[in-house]
């Protein structure tokens, strides 16, 4: 029924992904940050285009004061980067926010949390299918930018280079031994 709604809304057949690939629970403590980005463009299993992103927002005890914003940017098309800040949404709790994340969507935090320890920021996502489009540019793996202040960090930009090789990104992740 949820799905039939957001058929009518977006005028596409949806989808849901049962196996949440790239979804589910999400948690942020003390500094906790996302870079801007853009998600995966196909399903690697489903081969079905990534239409919309639902976030649910479940921490009950954060404040604006501790950041964790949702920040939407506009896309520059000349740098293919994020351009300018469009939207911040507080993680206000049970709020839901559902956004098309098909074509040049970079979105992530806006703003850096910084609230006391044993505070977090929680959250659950879901992503809707849809049929691609012809001539789609299959992204495998998300497409991250560096924020203002990384810009000349080669540690950052190395990172977010392995972060988005399909192949070799499990490298830009820490493995406790």
């Amino acid at each position: 029924e949820f799905i039939e709604i957001l058929d009518l809304q977006t005028n596409c057949t949806l989808f849901s992904d049962p196996g949440l690939h790239g979804a589910g629970w999400s948690i942020h403590g003390t500094d906790g940050n996302l870079n801007p980005h853009l998600d995966y463009s196909i399903h690697p299993k489903l081969k079905l285009q990534r239409k919309l992103n639902l976030i649910v927002y479940l921490a009950n005890d954060l404040k604006t004061e501790h950041g964790g914003h949702l920040g939407l940017w506009a896309h520059d098309s000349a740098t293919n980067q994020p351009g300018e800040l469009v939207v911040e949404v507080q993680p206000i709790f049970n709020r839901a926010i559902i956004f098309d994340a098909s074509q040049n969507s970079w979105h992530g935090m806006s703003r850096a949390l910084c609230q006391p320890d044993g505070i977090f920021r929680k959250s659950i996502a879901a992503y809707y299918l849809t049929v691609p489009p012809d001539g789609v540019p299959e992204r495998e793996r998300a497409l991250y930018a560096p924020r203002e202040n990384q810009r000349g960090d080669q540690t950052v930009l190395d990172l977010i280079k392995a972060r988005t090789d399909a192949k070799d990104y499990s490298s830009a992740y820490r493995t406790e031994e």
